[in-house]
């Protein structure tokens, strides 16, 4: 690489540290590169991703054709290979009820009815920003809780009527007035949040077959821990696996 090259890069590779690692920590992608440079340099507290691994293809077919909608994503959404993942799994298992824990900008929502049968009902809960919580969030949960409106994206779209919007706490909701049988755990990161959503997740099902799919596995140390933890101490979360190169997790029940 030519000398003066290689300066402009380092230049702006130097400045782009200096920023990312004091005023820009306030963005997901900056703190994540934080534990990347730490782990490049043997520090990594971290919980290990437990969960077997599969590929998207072992739990989906490439064949399958989907429509991905608003394919420009924020801080706060799942990636593109998680969409179209995402998109997938509720084209080929067909939910006739979908419940979300989460949200957000409702990017995932409008997915989740374009990629199903015009009868399927999609439900999706988020926490208004004044409400108590029962269970403590971090300042980084909150941030994706403070936003003008929940569901902006699926808002205005031909799919809207479809979409029910509830408002509550996760944690001390009444899940008993609801069944699904597709349920996407995308809330609070915390510990207790993940915990407490997985269990209601299992109520929603109602003791029938479904699909549970948690978002940020891998990358948010509580949902990590949490899930470890289910899948070894609770034989009904015994058969949760991992999706390769993503931060979904599956349970088939």
């Amino acid at each position: 690489m030519p000398i003066a090259s290689f300066a402009k890069r380092y230049a702006v590779a130097v400045a782009g540290s200096a920023y990312a690692f004091t005023a820009g920590l306030a963005a997901r992608r900056h703190r994540a590169l934080v534990h990347t440079v730490a782990k490049h340099f043997g520090y990594d507290d971290h919980p290990r991703r437990t969960l077997p691994c599969i590929s998207a293809d072992a739990i989906t077919s490439q064949t399958t054709a989907v429509i991905l909608a608003q394919a420009d994503g924020v801080d706060g959404n799942v990636s593109l290979f998680e969409l179209l993942c995402l998109a997938r799994i509720v084209r080929e298992r067909e939910p006739k009820r979908i419940f979300e824990i989460g949200t957000f900008d409702g990017r995932t929502t409008l997915n989740f009815a374009l990629n199903t049968p015009p009868d399927t009902s999609v439900h999706t809960l988020d926490l208004p920003p004044s409400m108590a919580t029962r269970f403590e969030l971090s300042a980084d949960d909150r941030k994706y809780v403070e936003k003008p409106v929940s569901g902006a994206r699926f808002k205005n779209s031909s799919v809207a009527s479809r979409v029910t919007q509830l408002y509550g706490d996760s944690g001390s909701f009444d899940f008993s007035r609801h069944r699904a049988d597709f349920i996407f755990v995308d809330g609070s990161h915390a510990y207790d949040y993940v915990i407490s959503d997985s269990l209601n997740a299992l109520q929603l099902l109602g003791g029938a077959h479904g699909t549970i799919v948690w978002h940020d596995y891998g990358e948010w140390p509580g949902v990590t821990t949490a899930l470890n933890e289910l899948r070894d101490r609770d034989p009904r979360f015994s058969g949760l696996v991992s999706i390769a190169q993503t931060s979904l997790a599956v349970l088939s029940v």
